[in-house]
């Protein structure tokens, strides 16, 4: 296969990943009426019952977001309840904030090495709201470790409160088809240069 022919197709490929992260990520189901809420944190864990998708560092500082809708519209000025506890059901954290115009309030805490002396451990963070007399709620579990490193030693944490997914998703995309068209060019540069010192030593035996 050429190397346009590859490019081409980890491209096709790559706007396929593109559309199931979009489906995926999306924080209220299509078609989804009434109050929602939506937990996650600057590493992610949108959707209901998401857990967070890495482990969090003792020490570090959590940034916890609910996002508050009616029939898939924000909702402002509503008071949301956060709570973090323990593996031992007892409470790290209680905190009241309210939603902002974008529908997302916001909160944070730091897991000390004191608050509990057994790592990794599974951790439970929940909002709730109750807008109208009508009670919604979502939870994102999470693991405690004493230190993380990622595979490739490479962390990417995106702020998500107000920001647009989409947006996001296409700028990887330009990068990875910028790193896809790149390398092969780079690897042909150096065929090129191989070729040119085999035939400078062929003519130079003659």
């Amino acid at each position: 296969m050429k190397v346009a022919d590859k490019a081409l197709a980890l491209t096709f490929l790559f706007f396929v990943l593109e559309g199931c992260m979009l489906l995926s990520l999306s924080p209220i189901a299509e078609g989804s009426s009434g109050f929602q809420i939506d937990l996650f944190c600057q590493y992610g864990g949108r959707g209901h019952d998401v857990p967070c998708p890495i482990p969090i560092v003792v020490g570090s500082r959590i940034i916890l977001y609910a996002y508050v809708t009616y029939d898939q519209e924000p909702v402002q000025s509503v008071l949301v309840s956060f709570q973090v506890d323990n593996p031992q059901k007892v409470a790290l954290l209680i905190a009241v904030s309210v939603t902002n115009a974008s529908g997302y309030a916001t909160t944070n805490f730091t897991i000390s090495e004191h608050s509990y002396n057994a790592f990794p451990s599974l951790w439970n963070s929940t909002a709730t709201t109750s807008p109208a007399q009508e009670t919604v709620s979502d939870s994102m579990p999470f693991e405690v470790v004493l230190s993380y490193k990622p595979v490739g030693g490479i962390s990417l944490s995106i702020p998500l409160e107000g920001a647009n997914i989409g947006v996001v998703i296409v700028c990887v995309e330009i990068i990875v088809v910028a790193l896809v068209l790149a390398v092969p060019a780079r690897f042909r540069k150096r065929a090129r240069w191989a070729r040119n010192s085999s035939n400078a030593i062929s003519v130079g035996k003659y």
